[in-house]
């Protein structure tokens, strides 16, 4: 049998044969709860271990903010260590802080459900490993005292 008409659609698939095996790209899921409102928009950030986390991630999300919980998806990711950030802007104003329609702290929240001090926890405390295919964790918002 002669395969050298269809050797490069043979050889492409191959390729993505062989990306499956080894460790082809993967998503994080990451399910937000605890919002004081369905007002605004989750924010989202991930960062890798060389970033500077967690406002110096070049990968973002945004989601409508939703009390029953907001769905960001981070897709093609090579499997790694990532560190996920998140805030509720309800007033959609782009800054931490006091929300001007509820009044109260944004949440804010990381992956593993971690704190360190002032709030912020370390890359190394919020790092997951995504290996999986799908990658998937469920982050509670947690409110900080701003000054107004």
């Amino acid at each position: 049998m002669d395969f050298s008409s269809s050797s490069p659609v043979v050889a492409a698939a191959l390729l993505s044969l062989a990306g499956l095996a080894h460790g082809a790209d993967t998503s994080a899921e990451f399910v937000v709860m605890g919002a004081n409102s369905s007002q605004g928009t989750m924010r989202a950030m991930l960062c890798t271990e060389k970033e500077r986390f967690p406002n110096g991630c070049r990968l973002s999300a945004r989601a409508p903010a939703r009390v029953e919980g907001s769905r960001l998806v981070f897709a093609n990711l090579p499997p790694g260590r990532y560190a996920f950030s998140v805030v509720h802007d309800e007033d959609d104003s782009g800054r931490l802080g006091i929300s001007r329609i509820s009044g109260k702290p944004k949440g804010i929240g990381f992956s593993n459900n971690v704190t360190g001090p002032g709030g912020v926890p370390t890359f190394n405390l919020a790092a997951v490993d995504v290996k999986e295919a799908a990658f998937k964790q469920e982050v509670k918002l947690r409110s900080f005292g701003f000054a107004r």
